[in-house]
């Protein structure tokens, strides 16, 4: 879909403001833009708000992204039977059964809101253990049941403790798939990727990286590829214009109610090796880009603020937070 930001009218528009209204967001002059159809201030405001809320880039324009994201957010549980099939089920909807899941002893993986084989395969355990029928179809019976044992939940997810144990794992880097991602052209322009490429060879890694062609794959293609490619780690590095007030931030996944362990300590390890070389007021954040969303294994987007030191430099730095990571 083509972007659509604050200037323009028009049903597609109108569509977005009735979204952005059914999920309860307002603000003075909102209703006159509505009767318009207009994106004006007050709907890019509202906009960039749900952005913040949901974890994506709040630019308040809405692109794929966030178009998707307010669809999801329509959906309540009991709306519609889900159930694994292609295309994935997608929704707020599927993150509420994944969350009674984990927290009821199902893993059902990651609480993404994305019905895959880990939810399908919790569903089908839980129904089993309640002496349902075992199809797979969370329907009106499964959340019955799911909804009665609602004092049964616990506060800890089972996917996150499956992913503290994983964590907890040792190997080495050597022989491990680590796919690189370049998150923008500029990037493309400094030679950082190559070096970082060479010196996981050197370690014995097995490096991938995205072809850009003429038209760079979407984020969500680029995860599928990570998926497809059975990839062990995702490391998305963005190159941005520099600036004082902030140099470095990485972020992995955390949607509304789980947050990646994994995901988390991969971004840690890798601000602070970047702190040695100049990247000193970085931060880690959770969010829910689509890249870290969709990718099933840990995966982190790196921001540098222009490049502080050498090429070089940053790229032995990213493969000493990777080999931490393994170790």
């Amino acid at each position: 879909m083509k972007v659509i930001k604050r200037g323009q009218s028009g049903a597609a528009v109108s569509d977005i403001q009735k979204r952005l209204h059914e999920l309860g967001y307002d603000a003075p002059g909102f209703s006159e833009e509505i009767n318009r159809q207009f994106f004006g201030e007050v709907t890019e405001k509202l906009v960039r708000l749900f952005q913040e809320e949901r974890g994506l880039r709040a630019n308040g324009e809405v692109d794929d992204s966030s178009w998707q994201e307010l669809v999801e957010a329509s959906y309540r549980l009991g709306d519609r039977f889900l159930y694994l099939r292609l295309p994935l089920f997608r929704g707020d909807d599927v993150r509420e059964v994944q969350r009674y899941l984990n927290r009821l002893g199902f893993h059902a993986g990651r609480e993404d809101g994305i019905f895959g084989e880990d939810t399908d395969r919790a569903v089908r355990n839980f129904q089993r253990n309640l002496g349902l029928p075992v199809d797979g179809i969370v329907g009106p019976s499964t959340i019955e049941y799911m909804t009665r044992l609602e004092r049964a939940v616990k506060p800890t997810s089972v996917a996150a403790v499956h992913e503290r144990i994983l964590d907890e794992i040792s190997l080495p880097l050597e022989g491990r798939k680590i796919f690189l991602d370049a998150g923008n052209s500029a990037l493309l322009k400094t030679p950082l990727l190559h070096e970082l490429f060479q010196y996981l060879r050197d370690e014995g890694a097995l490096p991938i990286a995205v072809e850009a062609g003429d038209e760079p794959p979407s984020e969500s293609q680029r995860a599928a590829l990570a998926n497809q490619e059975e990839a062990e780690v995702v490391v998305s590095i963005h190159l941005l214009p520099e600036r004082n007030d902030l140099e470095a931030q990485v972020f992995y996944f955390a949607g509304k109610t789980y947050t990646s362990p994994r995901g988390k300590r991969l971004a840690q390890l890798f601000l602070e090796s970047l702190e040695p070389l100049g990247y000193a007021q970085g931060q880690t954040l959770g969010k829910s880009f689509p890249l870290l969303r969709e990718t099933r294994m840990p995966c982190v987007v790196v921001e540098l603020y222009g490049l502080k030191a050498f090429p070089k430099d940053i790229a032995r730095s990213m493969v000493e937070a990777l080999r931490g990571y393994f170790a």
